[in-house]
C-alpha cells in the first residue's frame, strides 16, 4: 500500500471514528456532515474528498459496527464449550449488545443508506464477520451430530431472523416482555432448533 493510500485510509478512519461517536451519542437524525467535520477536527468539506455523501459515511460506519459486534461475541467464546451452549452464549450476547445500542441497531437493520460502497462490500465479503461466526458454530452443531449438514444455512438464517425480530420489538416496545424474557426465549429457540437428528 502506498502513502497515499494509507493517509487515505488514515483520513477516513477519522471521519468514521467521528461519526460513530456523533451516532452513539445523539442518534443518526442528529448526524450531520458538519459535525462529523468538526469532531474529526477538519473541515465538513474535507469529508467530501473521501465519501461521495453522508449515507456512504454511514455505510462505512456499518461495516465497522457490524466488526465491534462481532468483537463482542468472540468475548463470549469459551473453549471445550459443547457448540450449542457456545451457540446460545452468542444468541444471548448478540441480543444484549444491540439492546444495549440501540442507535446502532437502527442504523444497522431499520434505516435505509441506499445502496452499499463497492469498497465496504468488498472489505466484509458476502458475509460480515457475525455471519461467517454463526455459520461456524451452527457448523460444529453439525459436526457433533446435532443437526444435518444441510441444515446448517437455513438454521443460521431463522435465528438470525428470530433474534432481529425480537430485538425490533424490544427496542421499539411494540412487547411488553423485560429482556430477560427475551433471553429465555432465544435459548429455548436455539434448543429447539440445534437438537439431536
Amino acid at each position: 500500500m502506498s502513502n497515499k493510500e494509507i493517509q487515505t485510509q488514515r483520513m477516513k478512519q477519522y471521519f468514521i471514528h467521528a461519526a460513530k461517536e456523533i451516532l452513539a451519542e445523539d442518534g443518526v437524525k442528529k448526524l450531520s456532515v458538519r459535525k462529523v467535520g468538526d469532531r474529526a477536527g477538519y473541515s465538513y468539506a474535507t469529508l467530501y474528498n473521501y465519501f461521495r455523501d453522508i449515507n456512504e459515511l454511514l455505510t462505512y460506519c456499518l461495516a465497522d459496527m457490524l466488526e465491534d459486534a462481532y468483537r463482542a461475541l468472540i468475548e463470549e467464546k469459551q473453549e471445550g464449550l459443547d457448540p450449542r451452549d457456545q451457540l446460545i452464549r452468542y444468541g444471548e450476547r448478540y441480543f444484549a449488545y444491540f439492546a444495549e445500542n440501540p442507535v446502532l441497531f437502527d442504523l444497522l437493520f431499520v434505516e435505509d443508506l441506499g445502496s452499499s460502497p463497492e469498497a465496504v462490500t468488498e472489505k466484509m465479503g458476502d458475509l460480515p464477520s457475525v455471519g461467517h461466526l454463526l455459520i461456524a458454530t451452527i457448523g460444529e452443531c453439525a459436526k457433533v451430530g446435532y443437526i444435518l449438514d444441510d441444515e446448517v444455512k437455513v438454521l443460521a438464517e431463522l435465528l438470525v431472523s428470530s433474534i432481529h425480530g425480537k430485538l425490533l420489538f424490544f427496542l421499539k416496545r411494540r412487547s411488553l416482555e423485560p429482556r430477560e424474557a427475551v433471553l429465555g426465549k432465544i435459548r429455548s429457540e436455539i434448543g429447539y432448533l440445534i437438537r439431536s437428528t
